[in-house]
């Protein structure tokens, strides 16, 4: 009587060329995810700055290029002000590429420019 079954050969056979097969498409998934992630952050960084516009069109005024806020030379806003003042969700704001939560003391950084408002996001201000 024949045993019908692979053999060890055939089975190592097997796992080298799925092993080969893994090599190859890794890389290219964990490329498409991190780019997927850093659009992601993109598109945060700039739903918070739009955010931060809407909050500037309601409340900042400027003179002679200083920007004022309720009579106060305002140079800035943190994440936490537009969650606080309705302009972004009220809930933790996450780091797309794994960092964790980003610090609600972000600021975003108003200047004015050529006539208009000109908002930064993280920067020194």
């Amino acid at each position: 009587m024949k045993n019908k079954g692979f053999t060890l050969i055939e089975l190592l056979a097997v796992i080298v060329i799925l092993a080969l097969v893994l090599l190859i498409v890794m890389p290219n998934v964990t490329g498409i995810l991190n780019r997927t992630q850093n659009r992601l952050n993109d598109e945060q960084k700039n739903a918070v700055i739009d955010a931060a516009r809407s909050w500037g069109v309601s409340n900042l005024t400027q003179v002679d290029g200083v920007i004022y806020f309720e009579g106060e030379e305002k140079p800035y806003v943190t994440l936490d002000e537009l969650q606080r003042f309705g302009y972004l969700e009220d809930k933790k704001i996450k780091d797309m590429t794994d960092r964790g939560d980003i610090d609600l003391n972000t600021k975003i950084c108003i200047t004015y420019k050529d006539y208009q408002f000109v908002y930064e996001y993280g920067g020194e201000c």
